[in-house]
């Protein structure tokens, strides 16, 4: 399960990253249900490829 601040970080690194792509509210919105995916142990198939990636950072470490 996600800590507080894996979120936050994940969520920072994704803004700084991404925030100013057009499609900043899609990968915004995947990161949300790819953290709850997550959790859920659930696959991440239908997540931004660049979103499954700091999702699989930040829950590591």
């Amino acid at each position: 399960m996600f800590s507080k601040e894996q979120i936050e970080g994940l969520f920072d690194e994704l803004k700084r990253d991404y925030g100013m792509q057009p499609d900043w509210e899609l990968i915004f919105r995947d990161a949300h249900l790819g953290v709850a995916y997550s959790d859920a142990n659930v696959e991440l198939k239908e997540i931004d490829p660049r979103v499954v990636a700091a999702i699989e950072k930040h829950r590591e470490g």
